[in-house]
């Protein structure tokens, strides 16, 4: 089959480059350019951590995240606790792998492996038009959950006391996300771009984090490859150059892992066939990046749009469903956290 290029150098790209390497793909070049996210730190829930596992040691994992034990979420002023999900063991058992929260300079450290880069000739190479050309960095579309909201980021001193605990905070259409890695703890600020973020807005344990939170601006990465030639005629994507990864559905950030898994399986299952292996990866993958989008609109609309006796109504059902019944709960997350792209795509 012709060589795979890999553009980027994001957890994606690093994962696509490992499996592909992992199945003896013999002509693979990574053409690396700037990673820079747009939060620091990350949350990896088991249909991502299990790819991860798939191809490095999982005490390494162990050693550079923390696997938090439970999730709350809480009203953003009072603090008033609504809900309270079992993570660790319950989680483990019931996917198979851990939800674990990572630093991004960890996540590259683990899986960069002395990453091969000759970008001069594969130029050549790609201006010959005889590979794969596989596009991993964020693109960003016209209409995103960006367009409604300005991501602040403040990051806090670790605090051992709340370190294995994911919290969301939920206020007047707006949020935040709270967790820790192994270095800080984190915490993220979701605001309408017509309002500011108030301090006086949120709960004394984290209104230091609102006064000091700084607004993080997306980068697309540039790469002279992208600016000598025209890679228009390339249709595969992966991860943020195929669709918008939202910090108000946390899961998404690094969802693209699965698109590299999935995308090394059919170029191993179909050999010689790549029109073949190109067309099934976008067949598989398609109705799971919309579920994304559909998913991530409706809590955008949900946020922005909930008021009064409609978000209480909203705030008791979630309570209602985690407090008594947390099969329920548990069930609707299933689609998401229990996807196995090992089982399903060997």
């Amino acid at each position: 089959m012709p060589g795979l290029i890999i553009i980027g150098s994001n957890p994606t790209a690093n994962i696509l480059r490992l499996a592909c390497q992992n199945i003896g793909l013999d002509k693979l070049t990574q053409i690396q350019t700037k990673h820079t996210p747009l939060v620091p730190a990350a949350i990896l829930p088991a249909n991502i951590s299990r790819i991860i596992v798939a191809l490095k040691s999982e005490d390494h994992i162990r050693d550079l995240s923390i696997a938090p034990n439970r999730k709350m979420i809480r009203l953003s002023k009072s603090g008033y606790l609504i809900s309270e999900i079992p993570l660790g063991k319950f989680y483990y058992d019931r996917y198979g792998a851990n939800l674990v929260n990572i630093s991004e300079a960890s996540l590259q450290i683990l899986l960069s492996d002395q990453i091969q880069s000759d970008q001069q000739n594969t130029l050549e190479d790609i201006k010959a038009n005889q590979n794969v050309i596989a596009l991993t960095d964020r693109k960003l579309p016209e209409d995103t959950t960006e367009a409604a909201f300005s991501t602040f980021y403040a990051r806090m001193p670790f605090d051992k006391d709340s370190a294995h605990i994911n919290t969301t905070w939920l206020g007047q259409r707006q949020t935040a996300i709270q967790f820790s890695t192994k270095e800080a703890q984190h915490i993220i600020f979701l605001i309408p771009h017509s309002e500011n973020l108030d301090p006086g807005h949120w709960h004394p344990s984290i209104r230091d984090a609102a006064i000091t939170a700084k607004i993080q601006k997306p980068s697309v990465s540039k790469n002279s490859i992208e600016e000598d030639i025209n890679l228009s005629h390339s249709d595969l994507k992966l991860g943020s150059a195929w669709y918008q990864e939202s910090w108000l559905f946390p899961e998404t950030i690094h969802a693209g892992i699965e698109d590299a898994w999935v995308l090394s399986r059919m170029l191993e299952n179909y050999e010689e066939e790549t029109n073949e292996a190109l067309s099934s990866y976008t067949k598989y993958r398609r109705p799971r990046i919309n579920r994304f989008a559909k998913y991530t609109e409706q809590e955008t609309f949900k946020l922005l749009n909930s008021h009064g006796p409609q978000r209480f109504a909203e705030y008791l059902r979630l309570a209602f469903s985690t407090r008594f019944i947390p099969e329920i709960f548990m069930s609707s997350q299933d689609w998401l956290h229990g996807y196995d792209c090992l089982r399903g795509f060997r």
